[in-house]
């Protein structure tokens, strides 16, 4: 009985080591295979997770707002300062953004307190570290506020 144990111990090593040889490598060609009929999954996701643009964080920043709807609209940065007017059709320029900043920017008039249709929507564009955005009108439920993160990521919420 002790020599079949024995065997079946010898058996098993030789398995055990036959496999561990060929796994590996049947597994690597398996990947290959699929990873050349199958190109690797994109990391991208759309949603408000993901910067809309960036800027270089390390230099000065500069945030252009343009008004282009049909209503005053008022923007503050979320940190305590008074509120500041953002005339129809009026353009603000903000220069040396301190980072990170919240700016919010919204329709403070009585319409659009009652209106159901009051959101806003931005467009940004970015050159030479000026990031400028567009506010408009929005069907629906727009953005509320324009977040640049401490790393240059730009988001809108």
């Amino acid at each position: 009985m002790l020599r079949l144990t024995w065997r079946q111990f010898w058996l098993i090593t030789a398995v055990t080591l036959a496999m561990g040889v060929t796994v590996p490598v049947i597994a690597q060609n398996t990947q290959q295979n699929s990873t050349q009929q199958n190109p690797p999954a994109r990391t991208y996701h759309p949603g408000y997770w993901q910067p809309v643009a960036r800027i270089n964080p390390t230099q000065p920043v500069t945030v252009v707002l343009n008004n282009q709807t049909k209503s005053s609209l008022k923007y503050n940065f979320l940190d305590g300062r008074a509120d500041s007017d953002l005339a129809v059709g009026a353009t603000q320029q903000l220069k040396n953004v301190s980072l990170p900043v919240n700016i919010a920017i919204y329709d403070a008039s009585a319409q659009a307190a009652t209106s159901e249709v009051d959101g806003l929507r931005y467009e940004t564009a970015i050159a030479n570290n000026v990031l400028t955005v567009t506010v408009m009108p929005a069907q629906s439920t727009g953005y509320h506020v324009l977040n640049i993160a401490r790393n240059g990521g730009i988001y809108k919420y």
